[in-house]
């Protein structure tokens, strides 16, 4: 019966291309993290899941470490997955309706990114095997944007190299240039950013050789972490169940990123990795000194070229990491150096940042596993203007398969102020905050899935656009149902209080498949009102629209989209689908409409072309009060994706 199940399944799947599954699993990520107003790097994401397409997880000879880069698994999923095919491997991809924990639309999910096929036994690796056998990507992406308030051309341009075997060796180029800025001039040199990438896995004794620009991440996110879209409020149950280690780094966000190399080196039980990072960042520099890292990677202005890769940042880190049976610990330790002295413009806000030249940080992580529990957390030090310490723990606990709890502390000194750290927090910088979080998530009744958290946290000392100590709370509730297999529908309920404002929000999704045509259905609106203010309301209305043609390789979507969002406490973040690594996509306030016409066409086998045209049509009052000069914005985006 369940295979039945999973058979009535595998063809609507098969119906959504690889690349609609990825944004449909991005969209389940993006809104949420961005209600809390942190940068993620989308762009990092999708090009990990879909590569895991092109090179999908073997379930026969998969580990923890390979199910992990599923963003969307529990541990809970990922231990009856291993468990199962330890007891008698897989022979068919149906077997998967059998493993318990797995629902139907987690299925749906799962199955672009693995498959079952017998272990292969490893063969001599030789160089003119590499070159032929090897997938070849090219991407030339070209936008035109609306540029108000900036003077020079509105054009976008990026060019992207990927080379990949086997996910053995991977080596990439990647060339941009954001409108307005310059071709030629002060540090630039036709595009604006170059970034480039090789990484070796799996080489003799080491797992993993990184050289260029790449990323890294240990334990909980105190020491070192540059993977930003790990840590949101709504991964309930996978909050620290992310991939550790060396990854190479392919996206065009300027920041946020090493440039150099690293390496890992397994010896038995112990992972042993060092890397060390040269690069310079952006920042305004006087007589020595700048107050803070620029972090947008814009330089359309003659301030903005000025500030342009003008403070060195060196980084040098180890990690030892022991993994025995359920137990897992690691210690990482980093130097970052500047080339000149970081002094903050003094604020009410920014009393404990750091300052100087040098910082010095050090960390334990550990994950112990046992029964049905997971215990999990990280203790770091930073130097600071004294030493900052800072603490995060949690406890998981699933009952039954259905059923899963976490409860997760979180404390950081107002001296803790690490600039490599990106750990759980209500805001991305992880200084002075203190909080404790408990998430559950229940799936036992049949087509249903509930999940819902709550969140206290409190700041010792004033925050930015909050002049002094306070607290606030976050609190959603999110139910989901699946009545058939095309359809599907998501409430989401939350209640925010933060800086003296307090925010209701109501979110209504339907997500409905009848052949090639898919449909969703958005509905969110929301009251905030502040201190001695009044309430003010926000609402917006989206009709997606997907077709995708019987006898040519194309896909069309269209959106039309209202809103009336007449304050800012009142913004609303709605996803887009747009081409290809692209995530551009700005926060909806004023009053107005939007509608968008996305068209993918895949010319031939190695060339599929993306296109899509916007725009956002402002009320004529609205856009006047905000002295905008036109109430009309468009943008135009083209890429071209070559395959061999």
């Amino acid at each position: 019966m369940g295979c039945l199940l999973l058979i009535s399944i595998m063809p609507k799947a098969q119906t959504i291309s690889q690349e609609q599954s990825v944004s449909l699993i991005i969209n389940d990520i993006y809104e949420s993290l961005l209600e809390n107003d942190i940068a993620v790097d989308f762009e990092s994401l999708e090009a990990d899941l879909l590569s895991l397409t092109d090179y999908p997880i073997n379930l026969n000879s998969a580990t923890a470490a390979d199910l992990q880069r599923l963003y969307f698994l529990s541990d809970e999923q990922i231990d009856h997955i291993l468990q199962y095919v330890y007891l008698h491997p897989m022979h068919s991809i149906y077997e998967l309706r059998l493993i318990p924990g797995l629902k139907p639309y987690e299925l749906r999910n799962l199955l672009p990114f693995v498959v079952v096929q017998p272990v292969k036994q490893q063969t001599p690796f030789y160089w003119k095997e590499m070159w032929h056998y090897a997938k070849h990507e090219v991407n030339l992406r070209t936008d035109t944007r609306n540029i108000e308030g900036y003077t020079g051309d509105p054009f976008y341009g990026s060019i992207k190299y990927k080379f990949n075997y086997d996910n053995k060796i991977q080596f990439g180029l990647t060339m941009e240039r954001d409108p307005a800025e310059p071709w030629w001039g002060r540090k630039t040199y036709g595009f604006d950013f170059y970034s480039g990438y090789l990484q070796l896995n799996n080489i003799g004794h080491f797992s993993t050789i990184v050289a260029g620009d790449y990323r890294v991440r240990f334990g909980m996110g105190l020491v070192v972490n540059t993977s930003s879209f790990i840590n949101s409020k709504v991964s309930y149950l996978n909050i620290g169940n992310r991939p550790e280690g060396l990854a190479k780094y392919s996206s065009t966000n300027e920041a946020d990123f090493m440039r150099g190399i690293g390496a890992t080196l397994r010896a038995g039980i112990v992972d042993l990795t060092a890397f060390y990072s040269a690069k310079k960042v952006d920042g305004k520099v006087e007589n020595g000194a700048f107050p803070a890292i620029i972090r947008t990677g814009l330089h359309r202005t003659g301030y903005e070229q000025t500030c342009k890769r003008a403070v060195w940042q060196q980084v040098i880190g180890l990690n030892a990491t022991v993994r025995y049976k359920q137990l897992q610990i690691g210690i990482t330790a980093t130097e970052n150096l500047l080339g000149d002295t970081l002094r903050p413009i003094p604020n009410y806000y920014n009393t404990n940042y750091l300052q100087g030249t040098r910082q010095f940080s050090a960390g334990l992580n550990y994950q112990w596993a046992f029964w049905r529990f997971r215990l999990f957390g990280e203790a770091a030090l930073s130097q600071n203007t004294r030493w900052g310490f800072a603490n995060l723990i949690g406890l998981q606990f699933t009952p039954i398969d259905d059923i899963g709890l976490v409860l997760l502390h979180r404390y950081y000194s107002p001296y803790f102020d690490n600039l490599l750290a990106h750990a759980f927090g209500e805001t991305s910088r992880n200084n002075d905050e203190n909080g404790i979080y408990l998430g559950t998530e229940i799936k036992c009744l049949h087509n249903w899935r509930f999940a819902c958290y709550a969140d206290a946290f409190s700041f010792r000392f004033p925050k930015y656009n909050i002049p002094m100590p306070s607290v606030g709370y976050d609190i959603l509730m999110q139910a989901e149902y699946y009545p058939t297999d095309p359809v599907s529908m998501q409430w989401k309920l939350r209640f925010k209080q933060k800086a003296g404002t307090d925010k209701y929000s109501l979110r209504y999704q339907l997500f409905y498949t009848a052949g090639n045509w898919n449909f969703r259905t958005l509905l969110e609106g929301n009251i905030a009102q502040a201190t001695n203010q009044k309430p003010t309301f926000g609402c917006i209305l989206a009709q997606d629209v997907s077709y995708r043609f019987h006898s040519v390789p194309a896909t069309l979507q269209a959106r039309l989209q209202a809103f009336h969002i007449a304050h800012y406490n009142n913004r609303i973040y709605a996803y887009e689908n747009d081409v290809l690594y692209a995530f551009n996509i700005p926060m909806v306030y004023g009053i107005g409409c939007r509608y968008y016409l996305n068209f993918r066409y895949q010319v031939a086998k190695s060339l599929t072309v993306y296109l899509k045209a916007a725009q956002t049509v402002y009320a004529g009052d609205w856009a006047h009060g905000q002295g905008l000069a036109h109430n009309r914005k468009t943008d135009i985006h083209l890429l071209l994706r070559f395959r061999f």
